[in-house]
C-alpha cells in the first residue's frame, strides 16, 4: 500500500490526537476563569446562563452576597462597559477530584453609565465539577485601594 503525504498527515494527526494528555484541571479553570473575563467584556449572557451554577454566590462590593440571577442581569442590563482588563498571578489548589480554587489579580478599567470605574483587586473562582461541566460557584472579588497621595512634609 502507498502512502501519500497527505495521508500520512492525516494518520500523524490522528495518532498524536488520540494519545493527547487532557489538559490540567488547573489549566482548565484558568481558561474557564479567562473566557468568564471575555464573556464580561462582551456582555454575553449566554455564557454567564452555561457558566455559572444554580446556586452561586457573587461577593463584589460593599452589598455582601449575591446570587445568580446578581449576575446574568448585570450583564443583560448593558450598563456597564469593559474598555480593559488584565488577569495575573494565578495560584491553584484542587479541593477534591470535582473542585477547583483559583486566586488571582485582576485589573479592570470600566464604566457604568457615566462613572468610570478603574480597580483592581484579588479575585477567589470556585469551581465545582457537576454533570461533567466546571461550574462557578463561588466568585469574590476583594478590591486593592487606591494609594494614598503622599502627605506634604512638614517644615
Amino acid at each position: 500500500m502507498r502512502f501519500t503525504s497527505a495521508t500520512t498527515v492525516m494518520l500523524f494527526l490522528a495518532s498524536s490526537t488520540a494519545w493527547a494528555k487532557p489538559p490540567s484541571i488547573e489549566a482548565q479553570l484558568i481558561d474557564r476563569e479567562k473566557q468568564s473575563w471575555a464573556a464580561w467584556q462582551g456582555q454575553d449572557v449566554a455564557f454567564w446562563k452555561r457558566h455559572l451554577s444554580t446556586d452561586h454566590v457573587e461577593i463584589d462590593g460593599p452589598n455582601g452576597p449575591q446570587d445568580r440571577d446578581y449576575v446574568i442581569n448585570g450583564v443583560a442590563n448593558r450598563k456597564c462597559s469593559v474598555a480593559s482588563y488584565n488577569l495575573g498571578s494565578f495560584t491553584f489548589r484542587q479541593l477534591g477530584p470535582d473542585a477547583g480554587m483559583l486566586v488571582y489579580r485582576a485589573t479592570q478599567e470600566f464604566a457604568c453609565g457615566d462613572k468610570h470605574i478603574p480597580n483592581s483587586g484579588w479575585v477567589t473562582s470556585l469551581y465545582q465539577r457537576r454533570g461533567g461541566r466546571w461550574l462557578n460557584v463561588l466568585f469574590e472579588h476583594l478590591l486593592i485601594p487606591p494609594p494614598k497621595p503622599a502627605e506634604p512634609a512638614k517644615g
